[in-house]
């Protein structure tokens, strides 16, 4: 928790507990079902992949939790030389409230915006991948950096960020340990490229999984209090300083 907590800081489900889940039931069961029973041109897999799809990213941040608890039980290559606290793993505990928070978003923006822009997208378009990958690499950064400076004022730290600063030994988790206020701008500033490259009409269900999941890995990469990025990488090839980010 913030050292003082602002408005929107907890997720709107935390009442619901364990049971938080049930609230993408509606739509995981309506994705199976069309899909079963429309007509083929009706169907939309892009919809029904939804779910798996958050299935498969809350898979991906267990692999990093379970593999960074490893290296730090083990002790080589360590950021920060110390144990993880009892109340940061409990502080941690609801990481998976972003990913569910994400697939919410995605029902909600599947079944709002006009249907020749978000169903029966294909599986793969190269030019909606380049132009998510350059709208990343220019808008989104750009726009990234400088709200994570304004997080680090004392009226929005003390408020917000100061909840994810409270571990100091990073898992990378950690990544994603935010109030639910910060989650909504972080949405909305990753969603650019994906909301950009749908109007377009050059999106694809490839563009959506790999860029979020890239998400994921950089995140789950920086915050895992272990190195095993070479420095001399760096050196050979400067301009990964701007594709990535390491724990130190």
């Amino acid at each position: 928790m913030a050292s003082k907590p602002g408005i929107l800081t907890d997720w709107p489900w935390k009442p619901l507990g364990n049971f938080k889940y049930v609230i993408l039931a509606p739509w995981a069961v309506h994705s199976i079902y069309s899909y079963a029973v429309y007509e083929e041109s009706e169907r939309d897999l892009g919809y029904l992949l939804i779910f798996p799809f958050l299935l498969l990213r809350m898979l991906h941040n267990q692999i990093w939790i379970s593999f960074s608890r490893y290296r730090t039980a083990k002790g080589n290559n360590r950021v920060v030389d110390k144990a993880i606290d009892f109340d940061q793993v409990d502080r941690e505990r609801s990481w998976d409230d972003q990913v569910l928070f994400n697939g919410l978003l995605f029902y909600i923006g599947r079944s709002t915006m006009p249907s020749k822009f978000v169903h029966n997208l294909p599986l793969w378009k190269t030019d909606g991948i380049i132009l998510v990958m350059l709208l990343h690499s220019g808008p989104v950064e750009f726009l990234y950096y400088w709200f994570h400076r304004a997080l680090h004022h004392h009226f929005l730290y003390s408020r917000y960020h100061s909840h994810h600063h409270s571990s100091i030994v990073t898992e990378p988790i950690t990544s994603v340990i935010h109030p639910f206020a910060e989650h909504i701008v972080y949405f909305m500033l990753f969603a650019i490229p994906l909301v950009t490259t749908l109007l377009m009409r050059n999106a694809s269900i490839a563009s959506f999984a790999s860029y979020v999941l890239f998400i994921d890995f950089m995140n789950n990469m920086g915050h895992c209090n272990f190195e095993f990025v070479p420095k001399w990488l760096f050196s050979i090839f400067p301009p990964l300083k701007y594709l990535m980010y390491t724990p130190s």
